[in-house]
């Protein structure tokens, strides 16, 4: 039987071998993807982690940001994307007949989207859900708390998709206008817990983006186009979701 941690030590070590690398796509997802190629990741379903049992994630040693956890559709109620768009969605500037609706928001404080709506996670321990609390601007009052999260959901993707999580960092330079990369660290996390993640999402530790959009053209023109919504985490963070963790 094949030891899983073993194996993906030994695949990160000949990436590292390689040194430098030049980026294989031209934006900010270019570093993840660049290494899962080199690691032989292949697109994988939402609920199984990237290659042998690990989560994989990367980063630019010089960047310090959020990282997402994972996205996901909320559980409820039915087209919930489609519901908060619809409602507390912003008209594009292009063609005011479409909406989007982006904002990041967390559980200790209101995020404000365009002074029309407010924002803020409701962590309810009673229903055991994550909702999705929007709020008037200016009064602060509670308008809507009907999409959200189950717990289930939330531990189901801790205990499978986000067991063990492979988290790389990568030195990085330029060379005219392409980005290389050196994949030279990382970090093995282990055994993350739901009250881990409900204490990171009461304390501000846990944000949550939503990214809604429509399609401007084509047979979907007008539908809602989830452009990956999800909880993100900053990276000196990381640790305080795990049981485990260990430096390779």
């Amino acid at each position: 039987m094949r030891d899983n941690k073993k194996f993906i030590i030994n695949e990160f070590e000949k990436v590292k071998r390689l040194g430098f690398v030049k980026s294989n796509r031209k934006n900010n997802t270019g570093i993840g993807k660049t290494f899962e190629d080199y690691m032989g990741v292949v697109e994988n379903n939402f609920e199984a982690p990237d290659l042998a049992g690990y989560e994989i994630k990367s980063h630019r040693e010089e960047v310090a940001s959020y990282i997402t956890l994972f996205t996901k559709v909320p559980d409820f109620p039915k087209q919930p994307n489609s519901y908060l768009n619809s409602r507390f969605g912003s008209p594009y500037e292009d063609n005011p007949d479409l909406k989007k609706l982006h904002i990041s928001m967390f559980a200790t404080h209101l995020s404000s989207n365009f002074k029309t709506y407010s924002f803020k996670l409701i962590n309810d321990r009673n229903l055991k859900a994550i909702r999705i609390g929007v709020y008037d601007y200016n009064t602060e009052r509670l308008i809507d708390s009907s999409v959200g999260y189950t717990y289930e959901t939330i531990e189901m993707i801790l205990k499978k998709k986000l067991k063990n999580l492979f988290y790389v960092s990568a030195e990085r330079e330029m060379r005219g206008n392409d980005e290389y990369f050196n994949f030279n660290h990382a970090e093995i996390y282990s055994n993350p817990s739901l009250e881990k993640f409900l204490d990171l999402i009461d304390k501000g530790k846990i944000m949550y983006d939503i990214r809604i959009g429509s399609f401007k053209s084509g047979k979907a023109m007008g539908k809602t186009h989830d452009h990956g919504s999800g909880f993100r985490i900053l990276e000196k963070n990381i640790t305080l979701l795990y049981e485990l963790h260990e430096t390779v």
